[in-house]
């Protein structure tokens, strides 16, 4: 029985062991770093070797904007006199905000917060030079808290980031999970085999019901079926409504009105396809957000209602969403856009804001386009061909510009000349410089927007509808807060501007990127 128990203890550690010896000889034998030491060396090395190396680049940083006021007293451009302050303001961060090779300084820390004012500072100011005295003061206590070397703050980070705390041994067993060599191997061939035994598509992944199941992306269910981001049970969570509503007052204080858009998630339209129950609602979390936005006055943009009555016409019109994909499909899109334009027409018409007069003429092609749907990739099987493209037509928006020329008449002619029009079409494209109206926006802005067949998202047919220019920012996946902090980094960008529209998904009301932190401009 003893020997039963020694063997069983040999196998137990052999199994136990497996993966970490496997990676360990592919590290070997490969160029990559030895990860299975990064643990070791993040104990002794790497938090007094960040600090050599913050002080290094708080030292450069010095060197820069000091060089930076001699150029721009000498009357240089502002914006290529701060290309070595930013560069060098860039590395610091660099340093600074990666602890060590799997924790980043928490944006509550103070070193963050002060490395970000002042990066958002230097970004505008050259738009915005009456802020040079706050840009110089900024940047001097980066130096003076950056440029020496601190046993103190080393040790912090050993304390608050080491390798013994839950966020470094999160970040290090999802890295060795997955990058393992022996995990890359028959992961593939595991999900292959539980997609054909089980029909399981994976963790990410929640396959429909009915007829020609669609894919639906795992956070979009679980967005409808856990608590409201606004009950007691998300306590623990940002609040999504402060956090707009502070935007709406920061932007008010620059002369720009705030309109709210959130795109629904595919179940919340098509709750039937993952179900299989004809009329069952699921929880309108995000509609009811929407609707608790309006009676606070803010402006916004219902597309829940308007999709919903749409599915009527999916039998000769096709669907709203795509069949493997988060995101709508260009119908949807288009849809989107018609009641958006309908609602900052109103807003116009209100005396809400000024636009300005239309000054854009915009054209439609048509064009084709395959589409490999996200969720499919998620899953992990379509290097197995499991899911298949889904070719859309999309509608391309062109500028049309005419104009008219002189010529002289043929000889036998009776006038001494002619007029010819010549009518030249150009792609549609984002105008800052003209624009009033910024988007600021996620994957749901960029799809048929900048990817396949490009000019063709809502943001374009926006423009065609209201016929003026526009200007956007997008983030994938963060347009709860990173789209916000880009635009912090660009605040010259709102000069001029009247309007911002500012469109996320609904899911992101619970698990947007980073939370719905308050970003300073």
């Amino acid at each position: 029985m003893k020997k039963l128990y020694i063997a069983f203890i040999v196998v137990f550690a052999v199994l136990l062991l497996l993966p970490f010896s496997v990676q360990t000889v592919a590290d070997l034998r490969g160029e990559k770093r030895f990860v299975s030491l990064d643990i070791f060396k993040d104990i002794v090395y790497t938090p007094f070797a960040r600090e050599s190396k913050i002080a290094e680049s708080a030292a450069k940083l010095n060197e820069a904007w000091f060089a930076a006021r001699e150029s721009i007293a000498g009357g240089a451009e502002v914006g290529e006199s701060l290309e070595g302050v930013v560069s060098a303001l860039s590395d610091l961060e660099a340093v600074a905000l990666t602890v060590n090779s799997y924790a980043e300084l928490d944006t509550a820390e103070s070193d963050y917060k002060l490395l970000k004012h002042a990066d958002t500072l230097v970004a505008a100011l050259e738009d915005e030079p009456e802020t040079f005295k706050a840009v110089d003061s900024t940047l001097k206590a980066v130096v003076a808290e950056f440029g020496q070397f601190s046993l103190w703050r080393a040790l912090c980070g050993i304390k608050h980031y080491g390798v013994w705390t839950s966020r470094y041994l999160r970040a290090f067993e999802n890295k060795v999970e997955d990058e393992n060599a022996l995990v890359l191997a028959f992961r593939p061939k595991y999900q292959l085999a539980v997609w054909n035994i089980f029909n399981d598509p994976g963790e990410k992944v929640v396959l429909g019901s009915g007829a020609g199941r669609w894919l639906f992306y795992r956070q979009d269910v679980e967005f409808l079926v856990q608590p409201s981001p606004l009950d007691v049970r998300s306590a623990k969570l940002d609040n999504p409504i402060q956090a707009i509503l502070k935007f709406r007052e920061q932007l008010k204080a620059k002369g720009v009105e705030l309109l709210v858009v959130i795109t629904p998630g595919k179940p919340s339209i098509y709750p039937e396809r993952l179900t299989g129950v004809d009329g069952l609602k699921l929880a309108g979390h995000g509609k009811a957000i929407l609707d608790s936005l309006a009676k606070l006055g803010l402006n916004t943009v219902d597309l829940y209602t308007p999709l919903l009555a749409a599915k009527v016409d999916d039998a000769s019109l096709g669907a709203l969403y795509l069949d493997d994909d988060t995101h709508w499909t260009p119908r949807g899109a288009e849809l989107a856009a018609g009641e958006i334009a309908k609602k900052v027409n109103a807003m116009v018409e209100a005396g809400l804001i000024n636009i300005g007069e239309p000054s854009m003429n915009y054209v439609v092609s048509d064009s084709l386009a395959d589409r490999m749907g996200d969720i499919g990739e998620m899953s992990g099987l379509n290097k197995f061909n499991v899911f298949k493209a889904q070719q859309v037509t999309g509608h391309v928006i062109y500028q049309q510009e005419i104009s008219e020329r002189t010529e002289e008449a043929p000889a036998d002619s009776l006038s001494d000349s002619t007029v010819v029009r010549d009518t030249v079409k150009t792609p549609f494209k984002d105008d800052f410089r003209k624009s009033k109206i910024l988007i600021l926006g996620d994957s749901f802005s960029r799809i048929y927007q900048t990817d396949a067949p490009v000019n063709a998202g809502w943001i374009a047919h926006f423009a065609k509808n209201i016929s003026r220019p526009v200007a956007s920012i997008v983030s994938d996946g963060g347009a709860s807060t990173l789209v916000r902090e880009k635009l912090a980094r660009k605040a010259g960008v709102l000069k001029g501007k009247k309007l911002l529209i500012w469109e996320f998904v609904e899911r992101d009301l619970r698990f947007g990127a980073e939370g719905w932190k308050t970003i300073e401009f």
